[in-house]
């Protein structure tokens, strides 16, 4: 049974992609660091380093604002869990590969469909690959963050639908919604909306935002970020990053 009262999850922003990227980006210049120093306080594992796409790698990373943040969220779950990253900054490579698995898969599942009208259904689940810094992928910036929760035994929470589940049931507010229109929930399904009641909680606490179609989505100090809190612009542009140390020659 729950331990922690949780609110309903109500008012989810459903911005444009073209809004989105309206919003003016000025970089902080903040570093990518690695998320998985403090794990007594959270997990990191890299699932597309797991999947062996290329250029994914074996770390997850963010911004520094962006941990400080996920450290905040991690002391407001109970005790016996803890937030588990699945997913940080993210090269053009590997967004172009998901990007293209995402297209695929809608093009064969429903071929009499145009190629925008499959474009904007792939870009409900994955951001196109940057081809204009002003409009970066979320992930591009070291903002995004994908994440989920387990217990202290290891056991991942259960939310209704895997990490990038391209489906409807993946949206954050599904088990809500159908609430609001009188069905009743199954046993699993009271608890994946538990559990993503949960998630949100503690993310929008400490400051992140979630992209309404992935129930794992969270961001901050990015365009989307920027346009859900009214900021005046976006803190996180799109940045390199490389393990390689001799790439960091020129910048001495």
């Amino acid at each position: 049974m729950p331990d922690k009262i949780v609110p309903p999850i109500h008012g989810l922003s459903e911005a444009s992609w073209k809004s989105v990227y309206a919003v003016p980006c000025t970089d902080s210049h903040e570093e990518l660091v690695p998320l998985s120093l403090a794990p007594e306080h959270m997990l990191s594992r890299s699932i597309y380093f797991e999947r062996q796409i290329a250029g994914a790698l074996p770390e997850c990373y963010a911004r520094e604002g962006v941990l400080e943040r996920l450290l905040h969220a991690s002391s407001l779950l109970p005790s016996h869990l803890r937030l588990v990253v699945l997913d940080g900054w993210r090269s053009t490579q590997v967004q172009s590969f998901l990007f293209t698995e995402c297209t695929n898969a809608f093009s064969t599942m429903h071929p009499d469909e145009p190629e925008e009208e499959i474009s904007r259904k792939a870009q409900q689940y994955v951001a196109k690959p940057m081809t204009d810094i002003t409009m970066p992928a979320p992930h591009s910036t070291g903002g995004a963050i994908d994440i989920t929760i387990a217990d202290k035994a290891g056991k991942k929470l259960f939310f209704g639908a895997p990490f990038d589940f391209p489906n409807e049931i993946s949206s954050t507010d599904y088990f809500e919604k159908k609430l609001e229109q009188n069905e009743k929930l199954t046993a699993k399904e009271e608890e994946a909306l538990y559990n993503r009641r949960l998630l949100y909680f503690v993310m929008t606490q400490a400051g992140f935002v979630n992209f309404h179609c992935e129930w794992w989505h969270y961001e901050y100090g990015t365009q989307r970020w920027a346009l859900d809190t009214r900021a005046d612009h976006a803190i996180y542009a799109p940045v390199s990053f490389s393990l390689d140390p001799y790439n960091h020659l020129k910048d001495i």
